[in-house]
């Protein structure tokens, strides 16, 4: 009898556990607010203490009368609670909106542009009560864009971004605003000056982070395509300027420090459309130390990284995937080795008069990860802003069989795909295979394909095992031999 109660209640145990760790993870989405609305884009996503999430975003919408225009730009800041169910979703008056921090009290500080070139300091506290930090603040430059914003350990806002001389989109400088904790601006520097006889300069700055010396380091770009790494002092003064080793280095340089080390890791897409690719560096003491890169089938560009003890995780836009494009989020180890991958359809550009000014840069602050090891992503598509959390086993019915062991057997080309792809399997001795078949996954873990194998080989047209053409996009290739040997290809069209 002990014995039987002591099986139900650990079944119990099991089913209670299982219940509560499966209704942590959820994916929110929130529809156009009108039958014109279009085009999401999240800018800052913020943990809140109870585990709810705060993010930041923008929209645009059709004109009612000529549908064919983009014409209205507005913001929308939403609150989920620790379930994913909405909290709150008040709207804001401006654009180009961007997230600074929050507190312990569970209040955001943000930025909002306007009118082209005044910025305003703002909160909104954990009921969805906005207010003005400060008054606006007014920059001589007729366009300014903030890209990331951080608060520093005295209390004081920083914040990097990009400046227009009028409305030229091809001769800007990377802007430094300091702040104080009540919105009084500080410090203003640009980088460089500028000036009209500089057309086609294009300069930028795009992340930046916190050095222990209490100096800043950003990253920008000074050239068309070159980047580098700023050291500046609170007061923008440049003390140093590392520069990215390498040519064709292209937008959307991120920058993070790396946990429990005095080093920081940066991402950048380096080389010329169509042979670039995603590099991975640490930088430490002056130095640049190559880590690994990302081939462009899983990545094309970079919009946001973070970085736990022992996985960086890497969020960008990939043209292969779905329909228009898609995010793809990767987890991956600091060796390159990738654990992990998700989708989520749209490029997370809004394109009202910002894009159309050319001022509108992907940003880096979308990606949050708990102390549980749970990402939060959040991503705008063509019709519906999207919140995910997911947990640390990703949510995928095969994501413990993602990992490939060190020796995979599966050899796929070619790889892109475009109409069909040759699968061998390199079986390294006579031990039976469990199972005479190959079974092809989408990105999120569902069985679309299983192919018999003959002589160890097979061919996937690309089609379901409906007959119907598979998307292009991410597939995941299994054969159990022994264990599960994992494979990612990659669809082109």
């Amino acid at each position: 009898m002990f014995d039987i109660k002591r099986v139900i209640f650990t079944m119990l145990i099991v089913l209670i556990c299982g219940f509560a760790y499966s209704q942590s993870g959820y994916v929110f989405s929130m529809e156009p607010v009108s039958e014109f609305s279009e085009y999401f884009a999240s800018n800052s996503i913020f943990l809140c203490s109870d585990k709810s999430v705060v993010t930041i975003g923008e929209y645009d919408s059709m004109d009612s009368y000529n549908p064919s225009r983009l014409w209205f730009h507005d913001s929308v800041i939403i609150k989920l609670d620790p379930a994913g169910n909405l909290f709150f979703m008040p709207w804001t008056d401006y654009h180009s909106i961007i997230g600074v921090d929050i507190d312990a009290e569970d209040t955001v500080t943000y930025m909002s542009r306007y009118s082209y070139n005044n910025i305003l300091l703002m909160s909104v506290d954990s009921d969805g009560v906005t207010a003005p930090i400060a008054d606006a603040v007014s920059f001589p430059n007729k366009v300014i864009a903030i890209n990331k914003a951080l608060r520093t350990p005295n209390n004081e806002i920083v914040a990097v971004g990009k400046v227009f001389q009028g409305y030229n989109p091809q001769t800007s400088s990377a802007i430094y605003v300091r702040f104080s904790a009540t919105g009084e601006v500080l410090t203003t520097a640009l980088w460089p000056i500028l000036q009209e006889s500089l057309p086609g300069l294009n300069a930028e700055a795009y992340d930046l982070a916190l050095m222990d010396n209490g100096n800043i380091l950003i990253a920008c770009r000074f050239a068309p395509y070159n980047g580098s790494i700023l050291e500046t002092q609170p007061d923008g003064t440049i003390v140093n300027q590392y520069d990215i080793p390498g040519e064709n280095q292209s937008f959307n340089i991120v920058i993070c420090p790396e946990p429990n080390k005095p080093s920081y890791i940066i991402a950048y897409r380096m080389g010329a459309y169509p042979d670039y690719s995603i590099h991975i560096d640490r930088f430490e003491n002056t130095e640049f130390e190559p880590l690994f890169t990302i081939a462009n089938t899983y990545l094309q560009d970079i919009n946001s990284m973070i970085l736990g003890t022992d996985n960086i995780y890497l969020c960008g836009y990939s043209r292969y995937a779905g329909t228009y494009g898609a995010g793809v989020l990767l987890s991956m180890n600091y060796d390159g080795a990738i654990n992990r991958s998700w989708e989520q359809e749209g490029d997370n550009i809004c394109h009202a008069m910002p894009w159309e000014a050319g001022i509108y840069s992907p940003s880096p602050g979308i990606l949050a990860l708990d102390d549980e090891g749970c990402i939060y992503w959040a991503w705008g598509n063509r019709g519906a802003q999207v919140i995910t959390k997911l947990l640390p086993n990703g949510q995928l019915p095969i994501d413990d069989e993602v990992q490939a062991p060190p020796l995979n057997i599966i050899s796929a080309y070619p790889n892109p795909m475009k109409d069909e792809i040759t699968i061998k399997i390199n079986q390294d001795d006579l031990s039976p295979a469990a199972e005479n078949k190959l079974n092809i996954f989408n990105i999120n873990g569902q069985l679309i394909r299983s192919l018999k194998l003959t002589k160890d080989e097979t061919v996937w047209d690309g089609k379901n095992s409906g007959g119907k053409p598979c998307p292009k996009g991410i597939y995941l290739l299994r054969y159990q031999y022994g264990t599960s040997h994992v494979t990612k290809i990659c669809k082109t069209r």
